[in-house]
């Protein structure tokens, strides 16, 4: 809207056919609404089906994750487009929260020695993701910076869904976490 040819208001109009994301594209051409990974992320009927859910938005993010099969892992590996590694828990409950904290932690230990040993970059981030509220978390801020832990709750989720048709880059949004373990600031993503 323009008044004597000065803007005062815009406005974007955003259609739902078309995307920027090509991952999005392919996604949706098969799950048009994203219906079934939103509904198995934010409402989990299984940890199986959030890990699974958790890996397919990762996808759509532009992350290359791979859900393990072996048990005694972590439930995805993940990896950027330029090559930086993060291992991921997954979970649905409170409960189990610092099981995941400490298996994050070996899991990454045990990783970093590997890729040391075969002459790779030994940086690995560790994330743990909860399909619940922050506020329903048992987790304080000072374990996770002091176990280097990222944590993603339900509304860093609901935020990643609503950034799909634009996404940040990878790379960067790994750049940005370590930042903030490095800083020892709050995580807000």
């Amino acid at each position: 809207v323009s008044i004597d040819g000065v803007v005062v208001r815009k406005h974007w109009f955003v259609d739902q056919s078309r995307a920027r994301n090509q991952r999005l594209v392919a996604v949706q051409q098969f799950d048009g609404d994203l219906r079934m990974i939103k509904r198995e992320i934010l409402s989990p009927s299984s940890s199986e089906k959030f890990e699974l859910g958790v890996s397919a938005l990762l996808f759509l993010m532009g992350f290359n994750p791979v859900v393990q099969i072996e048990t005694d892992s972590p439930d995805i590996v993940l990896m950027t487009p330029e090559g930086r590694l993060a291992i991921v828990e997954c979970t649905t409950r409170t409960a189990d929260s610092g099981l995941k904290i400490g298996k994050l932690v070996d899991r990454r230990g045990a990783l970093t020695k590997a890729l040391s040993a075969n002459e790779h970059p030994d940086k690995v981030l560790g994330v743990l993701v909860c399909a619940l509220p922050k506020d329903q978390m048992n987790i304080s801020e000072e374990e996770l910076l002091r176990n280097k832990i990222v944590l993603l709750c339900k509304e860093d989720i609901t935020a990643a869904f609503e950034q799909l048709r634009f996404p940040k880059s990878p790379d960067q949004i790994f750049i940005d976490a370590e930042s903030r373990l490095a800083n020892t600031q709050k995580l807000p993503f």
